[in-house]
């Protein structure tokens, strides 16, 4: 089984490279965090039922989750700060139920990657949630 989901890229205050006050960072992280676990539960829930997937998950403890970060433009970006940006993303992940947790033992990341789109609505963070075999 595999999940696969199109999330809005992270806001640039979760970048590794912004130079914020904890305040303002605590709250873009509480902000996306919660878009991303709503957006996930809802996208999810019109797709197949929420029994089945947790059946799923019940059934396989270990998942590789990938992310595809499509940007639009020309802009060097490093896709490492973008990964670590997603971090909050992958707690709404977790939050709204769609991965069991976000340590090694449930959770392999696949290698992330930047995926180049011609305008600014495609962009987002094509996420893959799937079993490893």
């Amino acid at each position: 089984m595999k999940i696969t989901l199109l999330l809005p890229l992270p806001p640039k205050e979760l970048s590794p490279n912004a130079r914020l006050h904890h305040f303002p960072k605590a709250a873009a992280i509480r902000t996306y965090r919660a878009a991303v676990g709503f957006l996930s539960a809802d996208k999810v829930a019109a797709s197949l039922t929420f029994g089945t997937w947790k059946r799923f998950l019940a059934e396989n403890p270990r998942l590789r989750l990938t992310e595809t970060y499509r940007i639009a433009g020309r802009r060097k970006r490093d896709v490492r700060n973008l990964f670590a940006a997603f971090k909050a993303g992958e707690d709404g992940l977790v939050d709204a139920g769609l991965l069991p947790g976000d340590d090694d033992s449930v959770l392999e990341h696949g290698a992330p990657r930047i995926e180049r789109v011609k305008t600014k609505a495609e962009e987002g963070v094509l996420v893959e949630i799937e079993e490893i075999s």
